[in-house]
């Protein structure tokens, strides 16, 4: 990011807000974060970059800002901390008073306008990924399960829609992260409804009304997105920028071109090879640093659909766990994150990843991480332990029906399979390694790359049998990384629990 910018900051979580930044003399910041974004519908999108520019176009009852150096929600159309009521039965309900506020085309947005979107993201009529995201409002489960759209959150709004109410299953300690998370802001129901195509009001600047600090004014699809100050953003006086510009690409080679040229002034990507050039000619230990390597709430992982029919020797669900066990054990975490991936990153032993908190907000969850909640995770990434994770990684894939070869050190009969990614060259180059992994033992695995916005349609779709993955949280609390593979979860991209996977019934803990 040039060393001009000043003011922008991003979370854990992989947002980047521009609504407190400036650039120097200039106006505008121009940036590449991703390429064609799957959907900008606050109700309807599920991945980073979506959520980053629906982030800056709207706000909701609270927002991320940068407090003291770090990222943490803030009230925003909420004026201050909201009241709150606690029943017997530990239910909590809340009084939030809206600021005055207006849509970016003018008209005024009331507490009535937060109870139609809220309701909207959370039916199974709408079938949002997210709905999951909203059950720790009472009557989500109720709402979720109808797809006739008749079911409501236990919300509503006064008379006047100055205040908003919502009661809580719970008291959720984590709720304010919530209330700054972008399936939680308000939609214009007019607006939404002008398109009758499902989303469709999200994909031209004519119809897409929102509220935060800028407002999408052009759209090339495939190739840019321009952003405008909001004139009507609540905190106007506070937005520095007149506009934003995004360049979609997911061609690293061409990002970084277009850095080096000046033609973006913040690049998210770059060809991984190229890393250590990069670090060596952008990163200052003053204010004219360039490159800022800068720490994910998140996990990347290989997610194995449960209803593929490719290891067909493993006919049962725990050779079918043995499988992926030992596929993931072959893996030498410390050779991927210090040679291929090259950016600081901490080898995996649990999929709830370090500096995830207890409810207390100051306990880290995975310190009783492991079988013996000792705080060693799953399994050993130690250097040490290479070689008897090896050594188990081949005997759980034995287990799983398959036949090895001791003498020449490879299976005879592991199924060839394809591994469904996005083309940018940092999946690529983990790809490659696991492909090259997998061959040492006999195991052929072929690379099937897609555009990003159709692979993430044709994973959520369940169409591949085995699919690089990964995870951000959007809070700070493990339920982000468990309730995800919940069966009624749009993000349970495993499949757990669907389709053919739905009758299936596993007791142990062994899997």
């Amino acid at each position: 990011m040039k060393s001009t910018v000043k003011g922008f900051f991003d979370s854990p979580l992989g947002y980047k807000f521009f609504y407190n930044a400036s650039n120097g003399t200039s106006k505008k910041i121009k940036a590449c974060i991703a390429s064609e974004p799957s959907t900008i519908d606050p109700a309807l999108n599920s991945s980073v970059d979506g959520a980053t520019y629906i982030a800056n176009s709207f706000v909701g009852l609270y927002k991320f800002d940068n407090v003291n150096g770090t990222t943490t929600s803030v009230p925003a159309l909420s004026d201050g901390a909201p009241k709150t009521t606690t029943a017997p039965d530990g239910k909590v309900t809340y009084d939030f008073t809206l600021k005055d506020s207006k849509w970016s085309d003018g008209t005024a947005l009331t507490a009535n306008d937060f109870v139609y979107s809220w309701n909207r993201a959370a039916s199974g009529a709408t079938a949002s990924d997210y709905a999951y995201i909203f059950d720790v409002i009472d009557g989500a489960a109720e709402c979720e399960a109808d797809t006739t759209g008749t079911k409501k959150l236990n919300i509503s709004a006064s008379e006047d829609g100055k205040h908003f109410y919502c009661t809580t299953t719970s008291y959720v300690s984590y709720f304010t992260q919530l209330l700054a998370f972008p399936t939680y802001a308000p939609v214009k129901q007019s607006a939404v409804e002008s398109v009758a195509t499902k989303g469709g009001w999200a994909t031209s600047p004519d119809t897409y009304v929102s509220n935060g600090a800028f407002k999408l004014s052009a759209w090339t699809h495939k190739g840019s997105m321009t952003y405008v100050k909001n004139p009507y953003y609540y905190d106007v006086a506070s937005v520095n920028l007149d506009e934003l510009d995004f360049t979609l690409s997911d061609n690293d080679t061409t990002i970084y071109s277009m850095y080096q040229t000046g033609t973006i002034d913040l690049a998210d990507s770059f060809p991984t090879e190229s890393i250590t050039q990069i670090k060596e000619k952008y990163y200052k230990t003053d204010d004219t640093n360039e490159y800022y390597n800068k720490a994910l709430l998140g996990t990347y992982y290989i997610a194995f659909n449960v209803n593929s029919t490719v290891f067909t020797k493993a006919d049962t669900e725990a050779k079918r766990a043995s499988i992926r066990k030992g596929l993931g054990l072959l893996i030498d975490r410390n050779y991927l994150v210090n040679s291929i991936t090259k950016g600081d990153q901490i080898p995996a032993n649990s999929f709830v990843p370090q500096g995830t908190l207890e409810s207390d907000g100051t306990t880290d969850f995975t310190a009783k991480n492991g079988k013996n909640r000792d705080g060693k995770g799953y399994y050993s990434v130690a250097t040490a332990d290479r070689s008897a994770n090896i050594a188990e990684a081949i005997a759980d894939i034995q287990a799983g029906g398959y036949t090895y070869n001791t003498s020449k050190g490879v299976f005879t009969d592991f199924p060839s399979f394809d591994y469904l990614l996005n083309n940018s060259s940092g999946h690529v180059a983990v790809a490659s390694y696991i492909q090259s992994v997998f061959a040492q033992y006999g195991i052929t695995m072929n690379q099937k790359t897609q555009e990003w916005a159709t692979f993430l349609d044709t994973r959520k779709a369940g169409e591949f049998d085995v699919a690089r993955d990964g995870w951000n949280g959007d809070y700070n609390d493990a339920m982000t990384f468990l309730d995800m593979f919940l069966t009624s979860s749009g993000n349970n991209d495993c499949h757990l629990g669907k389709d053919a996977h739905a009758n299936v019934k596993v007791y142990t803990n062994d899997l």
